[in-house]
Order: structure tokens, then C-alpha cells, then sequence
């Protein structure tokens, strides 16, 4: 994949992940789409939904989730495509490392938690934010 190619793939998934943190952020007010309440569906163990997260403790921590996941993704959309564009290695391997803390770390807590569901979510995440960095290749030099 060009540099250019795995640049523009990142930034979509990134703002389409930004997008979804701040959903979930603000799924703690409302959901008018119903969107969050059906991920949260599909990632929990249980199948309540946003129903599931009722105390005050749950929102709060829904919230700060929300927003550390938008703030994620937006270090992929401003620091890390610009770095494949670049064909920077040394901030695309920073890229991957930190990937790969966040899915151990949430995985690893999800399923110590008893939430597997999320945990297999989360390899999804994984593919779509790895692939743009591991697929990229050297640009072509030019010869004069």
C-alpha cells in the first residue's frame, strides 16, 4: 500500500472513530441514533445495553472512555497518518506499540472482567487501526 493510500486510510478510520467516541461520550445524556446502545449490545456480556449502565459511577466511566477513545483515535488522525504519509517509521512503530498497549490492556481487563464479547470487538479495532501501518511500503525513489 502507497504511503498516500495507507495515510487516507488511517485518517478515515480515525474520524470515523472519533466520531464514535464522542457517541459514546455523550450516550450518557442521550442516544438519538440508537447506535451506541446497539454496539453496546454486540460488546457486552450482558444484553442490556446502555440500560446496563444506570449508576452514576457506570456514566462516568462511560464518558471518560468516550473521550479517551476520541482522543485516540485523534493521535492516529494527527500524528500517526501524517507519519505514514511520511513514511516516518520510527512515529509508525510508536503508532503500533501504542496500538498494541490499548488492545492488550483493554482485552486483558475486558476478559478479566468477564466481558469477552469486547475483548473480540476490540481485534476489529486492532485490524482497521494496524493494517494502514503494516501494509505500507517505501516509497518509490525517483531516479534522475
Amino acid at each position: 500500500m502507497s504511503p498516500t493510500s495507507a495515510a487516507r486510510f488511517m485518517r478515515i478510520t480515525a474520524i470515523i472513530s472519533i466520531i464514535t467516541g464522542i457517541l459514546f461520550a455523550l450516550a450518557v445524556v442521550a442516544d438519538p441514533t440508537g447506535l451506541t446502545d446497539y454496539f453496546f449490545q454486540l460488546v457486552s456480556s450482558g444484553d442490556q445495553g446502555l440500560a446496563g449502565i444506570a449508576t452514576p459511577e457506570a456514566k462516568v466511566a462511560l464518558a471518560i472512555a468516550g473521550g479517551l477513545f476520541a482522543g485516540f483515535s485523534a493521535f492516529f488522525l494527527f500524528l500517526v497518518a501524517p507519519a505514514i504519509e511520511a513514511y516516518d517509521t520510527r512515529m509508525i512503530r510508536g503508532g503500533q506499540i501504542s496500538l498494541l498497549v490499548w488492545f492488550v490492556t483493554d482485552s486483558t481487563a475486558s476478559i478479566a472482567g468477564g466481558n469477552t464479547a469486547n475483548a473480540v470487538a476490540n481485534v476489529g479495532f486492532l485490524v482497521l487501526f494496524m493494517l494502514p501501518m503494516a501494509l505500507v511500503k517505501a516509497p518509490e525513489v525517483q531516479a534522475s
